[in-house]
């Protein structure tokens, strides 16, 4: 099917008169992409499998006009525009015609030396021309779903860049080409906040992940406002309770006493009931970690065995905690001790060495406090980030390179979480997959499991399917244990996927074997 139109270059050879030769006028035209022949191309590589690119082919047709010849049968012979003629051929347009322009047919040194200058100079958008365009788009009224549509943009992509127009610092740092589309959208979240910067920027230069220290900023902040909800939920009881600038303050100044480590002049232990009676008793709000493993600990001694044991997630409680910030103030003293300076625990002798060693032992425990403290946030921050990878990763159409041996060995070694997971019709695979999933009696799944696994119809999905049935069983098994017990697994599965694109974050990092870097952040992760 042709449709033609008449262009200006018609006209004017009607109107032409005199001519030292005759030109062949050019046309314009709508043809059949699967009529066009294809003719010789310097381009081999289409990238026939990019998604976004189909999709506006089928949607919104071609846009821009190809360029072909007619030959001596009268038959058309692409010249330039060949994956758009293809793409179209092969997913359709709305009218099912693309426009083309009609020239004379070229010389070959004239047709490869053309298509060259085509691809070897044929230039993206920049990111900053994209931030513009979606910028006008907004502007306009259109949605962030609607730009994505009708751009074939992907939707993170859409909303980076309607990020990044409301921070006029991270969009100049992406106008001069100092963060890219999605260092700036983090960047941009956290424009408000001097300190979050600073510590982006260090990610940044150390060339550590800018995804995982965003996530840790975005929980740390969601921790303050859920202590600061505890501490008014408490004062609306009656309770006099600081605030968490109150006990820096406190412990800047001095000291944050518990009263249940404190004695009364006689050297007794103050009543519980007493304790709100004390000159200066405040309330002081901590949070302490419960590990439930400990539980099952005790029920194991029982001669109980269960194979499908996973230890459950560390959780923490806040806990109210009576103090005092003025201890000669208060009446009271140390066990052992005056009310004069010093630790809670400084109780022995300064002539005895078994003090200082004892002291040293507490510290060391202190320590070791704080860095399961730090490390169990840093791990639920990183699984945020992980999982949102994946949910990538395992939409992909084709296994990346490596992935059948990691098959291979989960499947022929019979690895636990695969086990598991199939027994359990893989709930994190529906998961990841953004699926609902099944739930009720045993064995519910089943025949999703089956849609999953039928849909995957050719060799190149069939495996990208069963890599991320692998992948999803093991992520279901990981948690804040995983750090403090790393396995050979763990090691296998997270190697492969930084190998495949992933960045871990320093406490994944502990899964590789490797040693843990401190920073600046973790020393200052709840001392209390």
């Amino acid at each position: 099917m042709t449709h033609t139109i008449q262009t200006p270059a018609d006209t004017a050879a009607d109107e032409a008169t005199e001519a030292a030769e005759p030109v062949q006028a050019e046309e314009f035209l709508y043809l059949d992409p699967a009529e066009i022949i294809i003719g010789s191309n310097v381009r081999t590589d289409l990238r026939p499998d990019h998604k976004e690119f189909r999709k506006s082919i089928k949607e919104r047709g071609v846009l821009e006009a190809v360029t072909v010849y007619c030959n001596e049968a009268g038959q058309y012979v692409l010249l330039r525009g060949q994956r758009r003629t293809v793409t179209a051929a092969e997913v359709g347009t709305p009218t099912g015609l693309i426009p083309a322009r009609v020239v004379p047919q070229p010389a070959d040194a004239d047709r490869i030396g053309d298509q060259m200058v085509e691809n070897i100079h044929r230039a993206g958008m920049r990111e900053a021309e994209i931030v513009a365009g979606v910028e006008q788009l907004a502007l306009l009224g259109v949605s962030a779903a609607q730009i994505a549509k009708r751009t074939s943009i992907d939707r993170p992509t859409v909303n980076a860049a309607l990020a990044v127009t409301k921070a006029d610092q991270s969009r100049n740092r992406l106008d001069s080409g100092d963060l890219t589309l999605e260092e700036a959208a983090i960047f941009a979240e956290f424009e408000h906040d001097p300190a979050a910067v600073e510590r982006l920027e260090n990610a940044k230069r150390w060339r550590r992940s800018l995804a995982h220290e965003a996530q840790r900023l975005r929980d740390e902040a969601a921790e303050r406002e859920a202590d600061a909800a505890e501490v008014e939920r408490l004062r609306a009881e009656g309770l006099p309770v600081l605030t968490a600038e109150e006990v820096s303050e406190a412990e800047q100044s001095g000291e944050v006493l518990r009263i249940e480590r404190l004695v009364t002049e006689d050297g007794e232990p103050l009543p519980e009931e007493e304790w709100p009676n004390v000159p200066g008793a405040r309330v002081h709000v901590v949070k302490e970690w419960v590990y439930p493993e400990d539980e099952y600990d005790e029920a194991a001694e029982d001669g109980s065995d269960d194979e499908d044991y996973e230890p459950a997630e560390p959780y923490q409680q806040y806990v109210p905690v009576w103090v005092v910030t003025d201890l000669a103030a208060s009446g009271l003293r140390r066990r052992g001790g005056g009310s004069g300076s010093g630790t809670a625990d400084s109780t022995a002798d300064s002539s005895d060495g078994g003090g200082e060693e004892a002291e040293a032992q507490r510290e060391q425990q202190r320590q070791e406090r704080r860095r399961v403290i730090a490390n169990n946030k840093a791990w639920a921050s990183a699984e945020t980030v992980r999982r949102e990878w994946l949910a990538g990763f395992v939409a992909r159409k084709t296994a990346p390179k490596g992935a059948e041996a990691l098959i291979c060995e989960a499947v022929v070694t019979g690895h636990h979480s695969l086990s598991k997971a199939m027994d359990h019709r893989h709930p994190m695979l529906f998961t990841l997959l953004g699926a609902e999933r099944p739930t009720g009696y045993y064995g519910a799944g089943h025949d999703e499991c089956r849609k999953i696994a039928t849909k995957a119809s050719t060799p190149k999905a069939a495996t990208m399917t069963t890599l991320a049935a692998v992948i999803a069983a093991w992520e279901a098994t990981t948690g804040k244990h995983s750090w403090r017990n790393p396995t050979a697994w763990d090691a296998r599965v997270l190697g492969a996927l930084a190998e495949w694109g992933y960045q871990p974050s320093e406490v994944e990092r502990i899964l590789l074997g490797e040693e843990q870097q401190p920073t600046a952040e973790d020393a200052d992760d709840n001392a209390a």
